[in-house]
């Protein structure tokens, strides 16, 4: 085996996070057997402090906790065969809660042609823009959290993720996407004693670049122009008596576009949501975020709007007040957001403030 050069750009934004040529340095060396078989290592730290206002105590909790804690592995074994592994051992909140290592990602993905690929494995469910972006190029401090709260995941707590297969690709030279995949669903016996299982799918026009990897960049920097627009469905059957099926539905779009002295990024997403076990409940729910990095800057102010609409139930309107410092593009940067009405405690809604470190290699 030899060490070799990290993955040119091209293959990077294609294959691994769909990334920008500016973070193709953020992976060690290729362990290389040969130019159809390599490994490559990623890892990716974030780290916040958190404060959330209690009114009903009168006091501001405060608090520090690793949000990600992920070791990454890229590689390719033969001809057109890829795989990415990710563990992440982090406690995801102030609560607290898991630090054991979970398999949050382990595919396989067959390259078949541009307009065809097929991926096994557990990975991100494909419903929306903002629940296939990656971790690494976020717009804001974090998801859309708020807005994706009804989103079903697997029991070992890898968020938004299902193991099964899937199909995308890009079709018409870019300008049509699609993923479709049918995953495991809810396994659970009292709710599914038929072992019924999920599917969900994408569909997405794209006005300017095209991103047909594994995950999306919602926030290139100033690298990329974008104009996607899209719909997701998303249906995960339940046989046993009593319970709903699991349907959802999501309208998206995402816009990067250099204006005068600087790069705009806009995202916006609208999901109606029926047969909902936790989250927030049957309803619908709503972001809208916008950021602004003026040329030659590493300052990159967001504002974003999120709410929650359940049919039974008070609504939630969350306003996100951020401020981000590029040290060094998404490899090292520090993220603060004001959170007004950021969420229920004790039935009164609360402000909180965040800061997060971000280190990727």
């Amino acid at each position: 085996m030899r060490l070799n050069k990290p993955l040119s750009s091209g293959l990077l934004a294609a294959a691994v996070l769909a990334m920008v040529p500016h973070t193709a340095s953020a992976w060690s060396p290729k362990l290389e057997v040969n130019e159809n078989a390599w490994v490559q290592l990623g890892y990716l730290h974030q780290f916040w402090y958190e404060s959330v206002d209690d009114k009903n105590a009168g006091d501001r909790s405060n608090d520090f906790f690793t949000r990600r804690n992920r070791i990454m592995l890229l590689g390719q074994a033969a001809e057109k065969v890829h795989f990415f592994v990710n563990y992440d051992a982090a406690s995801g909140s102030a609560a607290g809660g898991r630090q054991d290592p979970v398999l949050t990602d382990a595919f396989i993905d067959y390259r078949i042609a541009p307009e065809f690929n097929v991926m096994v494995g557990r990975m991100l469910v494909p419903f929306t823009i903002d629940n296939q972006s990656s971790a690494v190029s976020l717009t804001a401090l974090d998801y859309p959290t708020r807005t994706l709260a009804n989103q079903p995941t697997t029991p070992s707590g890898a968020f938004w993720r299902d193991d099964g297969i899937m199909a995308r690709g890009l079709l018409g030279g870019g300008m049509v996407g699609y993923r479709v995949g049918y995953f495991r669903g809810d396994r659970d016996a009292t709710r599914n004693d038929g072992g019924d299982g999920r599917i969900t799918g994408m569909v997405t026009i794209n006005l300017a670049s095209p991103q047909g990897g594994w995950f999306f960049n919602q926030n290139s920097l100033g690298a990329l122009d974008v104009l996607t627009f899209g719909a997701g469905y998303d249906s995960m059957g339940r046989a046993s008596t009593g319970f709903d099926d699991h349907e959802a539905w999501s309208l998206f779009f995402t816009a990067e576009q250099g204006i005068g002295a600087g790069h705009l990024s806009l995202n916006g997403t609208y999901i109606d949501w029926d047969g909902v076990i936790g989250g927030f409940g049957d309803g619908k729910s709503f972001s809208l975020q916008a950021a602004f990095l003026p040329t030659g800057s590493k300052w990159q102010p967001v504002v974003r709007w999120q709410q929650q609409d359940p049919d039974a139930g008070e609504s939630l309107d969350t306003i996100g007040l951020g401020l981000s410092y590029y040290i060094s593009g998404h490899r090292a940067n520090i993220k603060a957001e004001y959170s007004i009405d950021d969420q229920f405690v004790g039935g009164e809604k609360t402000d909180a403030f965040r800061v997060g470190a971000q280190v990727f290699f």
